[in-house]
């Protein structure tokens, strides 16, 4: 019996040693574009997100399904901007204060709070930075920038294809 005991035992710790896959959400690109920051500005002040150069007015796209809260602060059109002031954004809550954000586009139609199945448009990309026309991805978790998300993944000056992948949350 001690035999079989510890053998049960060492059978059961073994298992603890297993390493388990944890489920991650894959964040595609929501446009055609070059990255032009990340961790840090080419200036070197810290940035802490992905920003993508784009097309003015060519569809922002949901990176991830899930369920998207838009806040609309400007109806402006604008394609070029002074890298302040009011930003449209799309949020998407994973819980445990850890927050998705796409920023900086232009309002549509189509810039409503909705669950994304797939690739639903959420606006269009605007100007609301000084890099001229583009979307900011940004992950916080209680408010703090995370950048493990695409480290590893993406960098500045990479061409990205619509839903090509930017990282993993």
């Amino acid at each position: 019996m001690h035999h079989s005991l510890k053998r049960s035992l060492a059978a059961l710790a073994s298992l603890a040693l297993i390493p388990t896959a944890t489920a991650t959400t894959r964040v595609g690109s929501p446009i055609d574009g070059t990255v032009t920051a990340t961790t840090y500005y080419s200036s070197g002040s810290f940035h802490g997100s992905v920003d993508i150069a784009g097309q003015c007015d060519d569809p922002v796209r949901a990176p991830f399904p899930g369920y998207w809260n838009v806040t609309i602060q400007t109806t402006s059109t604008v394609c070029t901007g002074s890298g302040s002031g009011l930003v449209n954004e799309a949020k998407h809550g994973f819980g445990d204060g850890l927050v998705f954000r796409i920023r900086h586009f232009i309002k549509n139609d189509k810039s409503y709070d909705r669950t994304c199945e797939g690739n639903c448009v959420l606006g269009l990309v605007g100007g609301v930075h000084s890099n001229g026309p583009g979307v900011h991805l940004q992950l916080d978790k209680h408010g703090t920038h995370v950048t493990s998300w695409y480290s590893g993944y993406t960098t500045r000056g990479e061409f990205l294809s619509f839903d090509e992948t930017v990282g993993h949350i």
